[in-house]
């Protein structure tokens, strides 16, 4: 009899260490396109259709989500650390608040989203687009920004020191207060960019624009 209760004991910790994520939350989320505040980390979401879908305050922490269409979804006060995001389509998203930190959105779509306050430290965001999106006060510490579509979004008082910005579009970018110290803007095009209480790499302020 112990040794049956052993038994079971095991298969259950196995079971919970094989699934980050709970599967009724997971189950939830496929019925109803709702899972506020649930536990999705680690869950197998690749190439899922969740357009809309209410996900405000959900653990995904590494997740797959690579390839999923992921339109206008809630995603604000989301823990997506170190989740698959490329290829990902988030326009429109609200990512207000989320913690994307190591995570990888290399070649999704960000366009129109609002990913203000958000955390994107030391991301993946490779030929990102991010144009007209929202990431004012957003930190992009060492994040990977190489060839991203930041034209016209909004940057004000973002954090991006140490940012790989290689190539990357800031065209008409609002720059206003953003700290870019130590970044590598090689390459990139900052045409009608608005630079204002802006820190530039080599730790100087400009004022061009205010």
């Amino acid at each position: 009899m112990r040794n049956q209760i052993m038994l079971t004991l095991l298969i259950a910790l196995l079971a919970t260490q094989s699934f980050g994520y709970e599967e009724e939350d997971l189950e939830r989320l496929r019925s109803t396109s709702e899972c506020v505040k649930c536990d999705l980390s680690d869950a197998d979401l690749g190439g899922s259709l969740l357009m809309g879908a209410s996900l405000k305050s959900t653990n995904l922490t590494g997740a797959k989500l690579q390839g999923a269409d992921l339109t206008n979804v809630n995603l604000s006060e989301a823990n997506l650390s170190e989740a698959n995001l490329s290829g990902a389509i988030l326009f429109g998203a609200n990512l207000k608040g989320a913690n994307l930190a190591e995570a990888n959105l290399s070649q999704a779509n960000l366009s129109w989203a609002d990913l203000s306050e958000a955390t994107l430290r030391e991301a993946n965001l490779s030929e990102t687009d991010f144009s007209k999106a929202n990431l004012s006060r957003t930190n992009l510490r060492k994040s990977n920004l190489q060839k991203a579509d930041l034209r016209e979004a909004d940057l004000r008082a973002a954090d991006l020191r140490e940012a790989l910005l290689v190539a990357a579009y800031l065209n008409e970018a609002n720059l206003d207060g953003a700290d870019m110290r130590k970044a590598n803007l090689y390459r990139a095009s900052m045409r009608g960019a608005t630079l204002c209480n802006t820190i530039d790499p080599e730790g100087g302020k400009n004022n061009k624009d205010c």
